[in-house]
């Protein structure tokens, strides 16, 4: 899938304004078989926008105890937006792909990092309703308001 100039123009703004936030030295993460050393010696010895799908997706799949690292989130936040955008995600997988977002706590995150969030949430959809590709609207929902839209009960 291909995004549009819009979005092209908001996933910059994204890396812009989360560029302060240092590669991470150590994650946060389930296990070591969840993300190898191996793979997160890989996330951080390669540059933001070089980071294949694969190992962010290694990444966003294996969240550890909550609460999430804000900073990690952050850092690694323009790249798996762009991901999102591009349709890297399968639809089943494109629900889960902001989970880690979602566990992060926002009390310390900035009014512009808020804000991007919220635009590109509103630029998804716009081109989403604008797209050829069919998504069920609950997924949608559920992508950027988890805890409203579930229809199952997590026990």
């Amino acid at each position: 899938m291909q995004p549009s100039p819009a979005m092209q123009a908001l996933i910059e703004q994204v890396y812009h304004i989360f560029r302060r936030y240092p590669v991470p030295q150590k994650f946060v993460v389930c296990c070591e078989y969840c993300l190898s050393q191996q793979e997160q010696k890989a996330l951080r010895n390669t540059s933001l926008r070089a980071i294949p799908y694969s190992l962010i997706n290694a990444w966003n799949s294996s969240p550890g105890p909550d609460p999430q690292n804000s900073d990690e989130v952050r850092y690694f936040l323009p790249r798996l937006l762009e991901f999102v955008v591009q349709g890297q995600f399968d639809n089943i997988h494109e629900v889960f792909s902001l989970r880690r977002i979602n566990l992060a706590s926002k009390e310390n995150w900035r009014e512009d990092e808020r804000e991007i969030l919220q635009q590109f949430a509103c630029q998804y959809m716009t081109d989403w309703v604008s797209g050829d590709e069919a998504v069920e609207l609950q997924y949608m929902l559920e992508m950027f308001f988890p805890c409203r839209y579930r229809s199952f009960a997590i026990a």
